[in-house]
């Protein structure tokens, strides 16, 4: 089977490597593309927005000849694999979000994200020439890697990019998501603190009758307990 993990944001590819090799190990293909405006090093990501994240994930898409694949999005990416999606359903075996936002047509994940968040999102942004978002290494500790050691907490962290604000503010647009009705799944995380744990339910509720797998971890399972998320995964994702 074929895998397209799109990490949130903050992350690059990266982050699925440990998930990757153990799909690969098990005889899955996988693909985890660096979202544009996530690349590591000296990027501009002045004015990267939610399409044109979507638009670089598809030309990846379409340059590695990918088709019959399983479209999973953590986070931020959420939203991410809903573009893709939309526009390619006839070759989306099937969606799954992994405490990942949910949008509606029109909508923005700073609609669906706390307002408290969003506010404090665009305060950051507003202070960068290049309306980006740096990740705040308290809240990445205690919300993000919650459970982990300094030292793991740490070595992630030394990886982590500004977030373009245009990721999180500008609303989606799905002309067929909701009507093309793909087969979904929904993994949640237990020991998630990054948002209060019933707006990840209402994201799922979005979905109708997803697939529902918990897996241990904290936001960043894919990072903390690549080995349970990788088994929720094939369990949410494969028909």
């Amino acid at each position: 089977m074929q895998f397209v993990l799109v990490h949130g944001g903050w992350h690059g590819g990266w982050c699925w490597d440990a998930v990757a090799a153990r799909f690969r190990a098990d005889g899955h293909q996988v693909s985890a593309p660096t979202l544009r405006g996530s690349e590591e090093g000296d990027v501009d990501r002045a004015g990267v927005t939610l399409t044109a994240i979507g638009e670089g994930l598809i030309a990846a898409i379409k340059q590695q000849g990918l088709e019959d694949f399983v479209l999973v999005g953590h986070s931020g990416g959420g939203p991410v694999i809903q573009y893709v999606a939309d526009r390619f359903p006839e070759m989306t075996r099937r969606v799954v979000f992994v405490d990942a936002w949910v949008l509606r047509d029109g909508e923005a994940i700073h609609d669906v994200l706390p307002k408290h968040h969003a506010e404090a999102q665009r305060a950051s942004a507003a202070q960068r020439p290049d309306q980006t978002i740096s990740m705040n290494l308290d809240v990445w500790k205690a919300n993000f890697m919650n459970g982990t050691t300094e030292e793991q907490s740490a070595a992630a962290a030394d990886r982590l990019v500004p977030a373009p604000l245009g990721w999180l503010a500008e609303p989606i647009s799905l002309p067929r998501f909701w009507t093309a009705q793909l087969p979904a799944g929904y993994v949640f995380l237990r020991d998630d603190k990054a948002v209060p744990a019933e707006l990840y339910r209402e994201m799922a509720d979005r979905l109708g009758n997803p697939r529902i797998v918990e897996c241990e971890g904290p936001h960043e399972a894919m990072l903390t307990h690549p080995e349970a998320l990788a088994t929720a995964l094939l369990t949410a994702g494969t028909d």
